[in-house]
This record gives C-alpha cells, structure tokens and sequence, in this order.
C-alpha cells in the first residue's frame, strides 16, 4: 500500500521479483503484484533462460538516498516479525543508496527480466503453503540511530564471499555468526571462522533449530563443538532456543570485530556462486556491540 501511494503522489517506484522462487510464485503474491501493477507500480520479474542467476534472493529498497538491505522477505513472518528473527539495516547515505540503485537497474533492465502483465500471461501460480504467519513475539530488541563511520554494498556472485572472507581472515578478537544452517564442514566462509578461532579470534556460531534444518545444524554443531575441545579453540556453535522470542532464525548476519555484516546472504552451497545476493557491511564498534 506504501509503494502504490508512493506511485500516486509521482514517486517513481519500481519492483524487482524472483519468477521461479523457491516453492514457486503463490497465488497470494499474484494478486499482490497485480494489485501494484494496477495502481501505477511498474514490476519486473527475473524469469527463463536468459536469468543471470539461479535465484534473485536479496531483500533490499532504495528510497531516494537511504538504502535499505534486510535478511527478511517481504511477508508477514519476516518483516510482519510474526515468524523469523532477522536482521537489517536502513542507511542514510548518498553513496550507498546510488550503489544499490545501479545494482537495481542493472538487474531490472537485464534482457532477463520481463513485465509482470507479460510474465503472468499463462504462468500458473501454486497455493500458499498455509496461512500466513501470525504469531505475536514480544519486542524487545528496538531500531536505534547510530553513527558509523562507514558502509559498503556486497553483491554476490560478484564480490559478497570474497569480502565476507577478508573480513573474517582480519578479525582479531571476536565473530559472531547466526545463520540459517551451513552448506557442510568444507564451506568456505566456516573455513574462514575456524581459521580465525585457531589464531585465537573467540568465535561464537548461532544456527537455526527448526525443523527442515535441525538434524544437520546438530551434526555440525555437535562436529564444531568436537573440534574446539580437541584443539582447545575459543569456539562455541549452538542451536537456536527460542523460547517464545521468536519462531525460528531467517537471518544471515555476522558481527567481526567492528564490522557488521546483514543482508540475504545464506552459508549454503550456492548462493555466493550461483544467486543474486546484497550485503550491507557497516563499521560502528557501537553497531557492532
């Protein structure tokens, strides 16, 4: 409703979708894109052979010179804060905001994105999986105004695992990592913790303890666990325990140092390869805190 009054007043606004999301477009997200469509907010979807990506996954809006990059989607149990602890950040920057719009148009005006009015045209959409989520969580942890002394904008596959890595190679003193699950032991960025715990960075790594994940977070947590007492390291990984503060973990964030890392960008096997992904990292020892 905030896009379309946007549109109505002369804002010029744009909306960039996956076509073939994980589960496939519902019929509840139809009807919400037509909906825009109809009242003046023009929508592309990233679809077909000619996608640049597997999936165009990030979570992100840029309203003139603030940037906004969340671990969230779009939905009740994300941003509607009815199912999933996430992360995000809205940054009140000139140059952040022009890099993530240049991201933007280079993806909407990809010849592998269409009209949502030509998409939709004989694409049949799957039902909702349920209704959506309504839980209420108490709200405890509050957005805060902070100033940072600086921001930077990763995209994968370009440069996301690539920076992710040399923040965490840097860290001197402490990572913190909550993430949804970890694509196996040989991943790149897990290598990269345990590397930083062996020159004695103390490490803490948070996963996630719902269901469709729970059986290999354990494995790892119980192999990670194993390894610290067996090389003495300062790491400890655990799975989430809610208790009623929220339903499960959907962000992917991690906390280095000073540095601050939010954004789409899950530990698995392809997203920093294969999927179009955005990563604000911010520097603030009082962010990070």
């Amino acid at each position: 409703d905030l896009l379309a009054d946007a549109a109505r007043r002369g804002v010029e606004v744009r909306v960039l979708v996956d076509g073939a999301p994980v589960g496939g477009l519902t019929r509840r997200s139809a009807k919400i894109l037509d909906s825009l469509v109809a009242r003046g907010v023009e929508v592309r979807v990233l679809s077909g052979p000619r996608s640049r990506y597997d999936f165009h996954h990030p979570k992100y809006a840029v309203a003139d010179d603030r940037a906004l990059v969340l671990t969230e989607n779009w939905k009740p149990a994300g941003t509607g804060g009815h199912a999933s602890r996430g992360w995000g950040a809205v940054v009140d920057s000139e140059a952040a905001a022009g890099r993530l719009a240049d991201v933007f148009e280079t993806d909407a005006d990809w010849r592998g994105a269409k009209s949502w009015s030509k998409f939709r045209r004989g694409e049949s959409f799957t039902s909702a999986d349920g209704a959506p989520a309504n839980e209420t969580y108490p709200s405890k942890i509050t957005p805060r105004n902070i100033t940072i002394a600086s921001s930077n904008i990763l995209v994968a596959p370009d440069n996301a695992e690539d920076a992710l890595l040399d923040r965490l190679d840097a860290a001197d003193e402490s990572i913190r990592v909550q993430q949804v699950s970890v694509g196996g032991r040989r991943h790149s960025l897990l290598g990269a913790t345990l590397r930083a715990a062996r020159r004695g960075v103390e490490v803490d790594l948070l996963l996630s303890s719902t269901w469709y994940v729970e059986e290999d977070n354990r494995k790892l947590v119980e192999w990670l666990n194993a390894r610290a007492e067996t090389e003495d390291l300062p790491l400890e990984a655990r799975l989430a325990d809610p208790r009623g503060r929220y339903e499960k973990i959907h962000a992917k964030g991690v906390v280095a140092d000073d540095v601050v890392l939010v954004g789409s960008l899950n530990w698995n096997e392809n997203a920093a390869s294969a999927n179009r992904e955005v990563v604000l990292a911010l520097r603030s020892p009082t962010l990070a805190s």
